[in-house]
């Protein structure tokens, strides 16, 4: 596979250094460096390089990534890895200048024409070539209450039914990861013919339209992966245990839910329905935003490569409503950024007329891919997240005689 080239800026964040660092290591040769074809004055560097050397930090051996001084944590949201954080090796994905790479192929590029299975067998690099191919209906996947409610009850179902069984190192991990995803998307569309699940999902949902269905295997593919969030943490550390791969997704979807992550997209379906029952997206954006509120769907600190995503779904649906544009709109001309992706899905939403909880709940199933494909790639390392807990609080009142 071909070199992956960035900008400047993205190595010194990468690197956390110094502009004068970062020639040095280029006239060392320990970063390869080219000129920039669009800007001549301008240099690119080595991806491959600028990543091995930002897991030392500056004038540490290699190998070395903490400090006895500060407690190891994991960086969140894709940020560069800096003194006092621990690292988490990964072939699965990495986001380079905005966009985001799936085991190297563009995330928007997948968009364009795969279907979310391939995608997922993709990250879950399966010694079976379809991992979907063996699968067989369950007869009991009708579950009562919302989208949600589905999922959630067919994983703890999961885990109550594999909690006992006996789990062989061997074992095909693509295979039962194909398992659960299938039973998520059954959960929702009651079983039904063995469709591709945008389609399965649509036939449920009712939605007929060609370019309409379209847009479910979209969301699902631009939704595979993110940077590292708290719901891939938690994936990670959950399969550590080596134990089904039903845990960690249960653990990753049920933080998805939180208010920091999915429930984003349920405040942006709240505030389409409220601006579509008023009819005056300014006036609702403006009372939001003047009580101090953040405007569901542009918050401030999305993923680096949410904004292309959430592009990529909204610009699929030329045909949406012109109400719905509208609030896409507003809200760029009064935050002064573009939409992320709880406001694509939510839109999306409104104009399948999809039912409540449901843009979250396709979020998860896309997601559940790249969940499934860390927590596999955690149980192949045959270790968990290396991180430590450092004492801040009241220091303890010790026993003079446990002194001696």
């Amino acid at each position: 596979m071909s070199r992956v080239w960035i900008s400047r800026t993205e190595a010194l964040k990468r690197l956390d250094v110094k502009p004068q660092t970062l020639y040095a290591y280029v006239s060392r040769q320990r970063i390869a460096a080219k000129s920039d074809p669009t800007h001549p004055r301008k240099s690119l560097y080595a991806l491959d390089d600028v990543e091995r050397l930002s897991r030392r930090a500056p004038g540490r051996t290699a190998g070395q990534v903490t400090t006895p001084a500060s407690a190891p944590v994991v960086s969140l949201g894709g940020g560069t890895v800096t003194r006092g954080e621990a690292a988490i090796d990964t072939e699965v994905s990495i986001t380079v200048n905005g966009r985001h790479y799936l085991r190297g192929r563009d995330c928007l590029e997948l968009a364009e024409g795969e279907n979310f299975e391939a995608v997922a067998a993709l990250l879950w690099q399966s010694p079976t070539p379809n991992p979907f191919g063996p699968l067989k209906p369950r007869p009991d996947v009708n579950f009562p209450g919302g989208p949600r409610m589905r999922v959630l009850s067919m994983l703890a179902r999961r885990l109550e039914e594999d909690a006992m069984a006996e789990f062989h190192s061997d074992r095909d991990l693509g295979i039962e990861a194909a398992g659960l995803v299938n039973e998520m998307v059954d959960s929702i569309t009651n079983g039904g013919p063995r469709l591709f699940f945008h389609q399965r999902l649509a036939r449920a949902w009712k939605v007929y339209d060609n370019k309409d269905i379209d847009l479910l295997r979209r969301a699902l593919v631009l939704s595979a992966d993110t940077s590292l969030d708290e719901a891939t943490l938690a994936a990670r550390a959950a399969a550590a245990v080596q134990g089904p791969l039903a845990i960690p997704l249960n653990v990753a979807f049920a933080t998805m839910t939180g208010p920091k992550l999915g429930g984003r997209i349920s405040r942006a379906e709240l505030y389409v329905t409220q601006v579509r029952r008023q009819g005056n997206p300014q006036l609702v954006a403006r009372t939001l935003m003047n009580q101090g509120l953040e405007l569901p769907g542009f918050e401030k600190d999305p993923s680096p490569s949410e904004h292309l995503r959430a592009r990529n779904l909204i610009e699929a649906a030329p045909h949406m409503g012109e109400d719905l544009k509208a609030i896409l709109k507003v809200g760029e001309d009064m935050t002064g950024q573009p939409a992320g992706m709880s406001l694509a899905l939510a839109l999306i939403g409104r104009h399948l007329d999809l039912p409540r909880e449901a843009p979250m709940t396709l979020y998860g199933i896309g997601r559940s891919a790249g969940w499934l494909a860390h927590a596999i790639e955690q149980m192949h390392s045959g270790s968990g997240p290396k991180a430590r807990l450092r004492y801040i609080g009241v220091a303890p009142r010790v026993v003079a005689s446990e002194l001696n």
